[in-house]
Parts: C-alpha cells; sequence; structure tokens
C-alpha cells in the first residue's frame, strides 16, 4: 500500500494494528450499501518503527496496549512473529499434490490474522469466474488458524527435559489459548521451509481425521472428543517413535484406512481408561494434568501396531524430500500473479485505461502500464516484474472502485460453430479423454476442468448448456496439441 501526504512522500507496506474492524465497516458500507464515503475521515495514529531487528515484537506490543479496554488474545498479539509470516507465505504458495479423489491442486489457507480468508474471497469476488477459482483452489474446509495449528502441532509430538513435559496432550486439552501460550514458547524459533510446511499439514489432516473417526454424537465414540482425539495422537506418535511417514499423508492429503482403524481402537480405548482413572469422576480436569497423560503412556494397552506397517517410515527407504529455495517459492507466486493478469482480455485492459484516466483514479504511469498489458496479454508477450506488481495493484484498485470493469470476463463469447460438421460430438467418452489430458498438461482454468470431472463422474448432467461449455474447452485445449 502507498500512502501520499503533504508531510509524508511514501509509506510502503502499511499495517493496520488497531482499527481492522473500522476499516473493514467502512469498506463493507462502500461495497454493500453502496454509500458515499469521499467525506468520512478517521483518526489515525501513524507509528514509525526504525528498529528492524525487534520490529515484530514492537509491533505486538503497540497491539497489546492499544487494546487494553478489549479482550485480546494471545494468539492475536503474536500474529506478526517472523513465524505466522512465513507459514502464511509458505500456505499462499505451496499447492497439494494430485489424488485421484481430489482432481486439482488446492492450498491450505493459513489464517495468520482473523477474518483472512473472507477478505482474501472478497478480493476474488469479481469477477464470478476468480471467485470460483479461488474456492476450488482454497476450499473452506482447508483454512486453519494459529489456535488450531497449535493444536495440531503440540498433539502431534510432546517436548519433555527429564520428567518434566513442557508439550503434550494435556495441554492441548487445557483450551486453545493456553495451549497456545505452550506453542509459541517451543516453536516460533523454528526455520521454516516446505518440509516442515508439508509435514505440518499432515498433522492436521491426521488430527482432523481422527476426529471424524471419533465421530459426532449420537454415533459418537462418547462425549470427550476434545480429550480423547489429542491423547490417542501423541500416544501413536510415542508408540510408533516418531516414525509415521507424514509426507506419505501429505502426498494422499489423506489417512489410510487401516490408520484410521487403529485411531479409532486408541480412542476408544483411552477414553475409557481416562473415565476408569479419573479421581472423583472429574474426566476433564484429570486429562489437564501431567499425571494422566504420563499414566497413558506408561500403560500396556496391547495394540497391534504391525496394522499400520505400510504408513510407517521405511528406514531402508525412507523418503526423499526436497527443500524448495525462497527463488522458487517467489517464482511460483509470481507465476500466478501473471496468471491473474492474463485472465483479464486486451479488451478490458483497455477500458481499465480509459477509466483510470477519465476519473483520474490511475496515475499517468499506471495508465500507462494498463496500456501494455492490455497488447502484452494480446501478443503473449513477457509481463516485466515491475508490471505485474503495477498490474496487480490495479486490479485490486478497480475491485474496489470500478467492479463493472470486469463483468465482460464471465461473458462467455457465443460459438458460431455450433453446427459446424467439422465439431466433434460431445460424447462423455470425449469428456473423459479430455480430463484426462488437462489432468496432466493443466490448461484449462480449474472451474473449467472441475466442470467436467464432474460431469465424468456423475455429479454434473450433460445438458445442451455443457455440451456448449465442453465444446469451448475443446477448442481451447486443441490450440495446445489435444487431438480425439
Amino acid at each position: 500500500m502507498w500512502l501520499v501526504s503533504k508531510n509524508i512522500s511514501l509509506v510502503k507496506d502499511l499495517q493496520i494494528v488497531n482499527g481492522g474492524q473500522t476499516t473493514a465497516s467502512i469498506y463493507h458500507t462502500l461495497k454493500k450499501d453502496k454509500a458515499d464515503i469521499s467525506n468520512i475521515f478517521v483518526q489515525v495514529k501513524l507509528s514509525v518503527v526504525k528498529n528492524k531487528e525487534k520490529f515484530s515484537e514492537i509491533v505486538s506490543r503497540i497491539s497489546e496496549y492499544a487494546n487494553t479496554q478489549n479482550k485480546v488474545s494471545v494468539s492475536d498479539l503474536s500474529r506478526n512473529r517472523p513465524y505466522h509470516i512465513e507459514l502464511e507465505k509458505l500456505s499462499r504458495s505451496i499447492f497439494t499434490p494430485l489424488t485421484d479423489s481430489q482432481p486439482i491442486q488446492t492450498k491450505w489457507f493459513y489464517e495468520r490474522a482473523r477474518g483472512q480468508y473472507k477478505t482474501a474471497r472478497l478480493k476474488e469476488s469479481l469477477p464470478k469466474s476468480r471467485l470460483k477459482a479461488f474456492d476450488l483452489k482454497n476450499p473452506k474446509n482447508q483454512m486453519f488458524t494459529k489456535e488450531e495449528l497449535a493444536k495440531y502441532i503440540n498433539a502431534y509430538q510432546e517436548i519433555a527435559e527429564g520428567k518434566k513435559t513442557f508439550v503434550g496432550p494435556h495441554f492441548v486439552v487445557r483450551g486453545n489459548q493456553k495451549n497456545y501460550v505452550q506453542f509459541i514458547n517451543y516453536n516460533l524459533e523454528k526455520k521454516l521451509n516446505n518440509i516442515y510446511y508439508e509435514d505440518t499439514i499432515a498433522k492436521a489432516i491426521l488430527y482432523r481425521a481422527a476426529e471424524k473417526a471419533y465421530g459426532i454424537k449420537p454415533n459418537a465414540i462418547g462425549d470427550m472428543r476434545y480429550i480423547t482425539v489429542p491423547f490417542a495422537i501423541s500416544l501413536l506418535n510415542h508408540l510408533t517413535k516418531n516414525q509415521l511417514d507424514l509426507y506419505k499423508i501429505w502426498k494422499a492429503q489423506d489417512v489410510s484406512s487401516s490408520l484410521k482403524e487403529l485411531l479409532y481402537e486408541m480412542m476408544s480405548t483411552i477414553e475409557k481408561f481416562i473415565k476408569k482413572t479419573a479421581p472423583g469422576g472429574l474426566y476433564g480436569e484429570w486429562a489437564k494434568k501431567e499425571d494422566c497423560w504420563l499414566l497413558i503412556k506408561s500403560n500396556d494397552f496391547g495394540f497391534d501396531l504391525s496394522s499400520i506397517a505400510q504408513d510407517l517410515i521405511d528406514k531402508k527407504n525412507p523418503p526423499k524430500r526436497i527443500v524448495i529455495s525462497d527463488d522458487e517459492a517467489e517464482l511460483q507466486k509470481r507465476q500466478e500473479e501473471i496468471g491473474k493478469i492474463k485472465s483479464i482480455p486486451t479488451s478490458v485492459w483497455k477500458k481499465i485505461e480509459d477509466w483510470g484516466r477519465e476519473t483520474n483514479n490511475l496515475s499517468d504511469m499506471q495508465q500507462n502500464i494498463a496500456w501494455n498489458l492490455a497488447l502484452k496479454v494480446r501478443n503473449g508477450s513477457n509481463i516485466l516484474p515491475n508490471e505485474i506488481s503495477n498490474g496487480i495493484s490495479i486490479i485490486e484498485k478497480v475491485i474496489v472502485n470500478a467492479p463493472e470493469l470486469l463483468f465482460e470476463i464471465d461473458e462467455l463469447p457465443e460459438i458460431t460453430v455450433m453446427n459446424n460438421s467439422k465439431d466433434p460430438d460431445i460424447t462423455l467418452e470425449l469428456i473423459k479423454k479430455m480430463v484426462e489430458w488437462d489432468r496432466v498438461k493443466k490448461r484449462l482454468k480449474p472451474h473449467h476442468f472441475r466442470m467436467m470431472f464432474d460431469i465424468v463422474n456423475g455429479k454434473e448432467q450433460l445438458t445442451p448448456q455443457t455440451k456448449k461449455y465442453c465444446l469451448m474447452n475443446f477448442h481451447f485445449i486443441s490450440k495446445y496439441g489435444f487431438k480425439i
């Protein structure tokens, strides 16, 4: 974000530490109520942090002291720590592997600050095709918060020194904030990379799979899911000596049926054990104590670990992991931004240029950028780094001030060759071939591919309208080498 005033020449990467609700309210008033906010002014206290080495700590302190009138959680105050910022970057750039049940690559959206997912969706709400693409790439069920992150990691592997346990399932049971405090004390200094991120998501998948296996009333193991799930996962990792193949879970984006069955058995047994050993029948209070975890860990329940041999790391042939460099991650992000720019047709870029000039909403430089992008999108020319960053800024400005300019993107062009004898008959067999081809080549937009995938799997009907769209897809991928 850039801010220009009489006294301040430039402000780059402006962050709102306190005032997010005010900003959001003004934005929604503009977008939903179409209200005139040109005369609305908000008093601002601007803090300039000159000590870069202590930037995160100072920002957290500012947030803490500025919110003394409201209850602010520890997790909210720590959101600007380098750990969270880096994890957020990884979550925005790393796609999941393709699987049989998941035909397109998606992302796990890490919500470093409250409401980020909703805000990101709003930014992609125009045109509609972009929103569909966002939802496909960022499914809501793959969004997770800082508190959930702490739960997934702390439940998986205990941290102990001698007889004292500092991280374990009993902390998870104590609630989000108390568990989060233990998490930040033992995790925020770690060096993050794609392998750490993939393993973290695998732990999230494992935890959620255990919750699903536990069930919901009336078809649940019992009424202690918040206790039994973290204890079962911690015990599983303890019994397998931290040899669970997290990379296998990441690649499959799921947990094997044998592992789910073992988790179910472990949760059933542990729940009965806690109820049996809890003093005075206070199950929840007993589960919060370290003694409860130590007793469970030392007990021989006789679980058959041979059933999950395939889920453990093969010591003779361990998984080969490759660390993605920062440059590679930045390149992936840049390619996404280029895709966003190229999704806007030349005709729309020209309209954006005209709008920016007529309304003075775009500077002379931005108008030139829009003009250049119109030509480059039409000719398929390389887009320079400066044009990419400015192009994204222009798109965001259009979404806020003139979203109607982007409506044209959703208008599907009429197909004048529907009766052309050269056009193939759109059959289920042809659609299957197109799906298999694009699964490898990845030329279609996610929502275009998804429609055909759903037709193949019986989730979508093959109607005259969907046939029309499939024919459009056929013509599009034929340009890239698809043949019947």
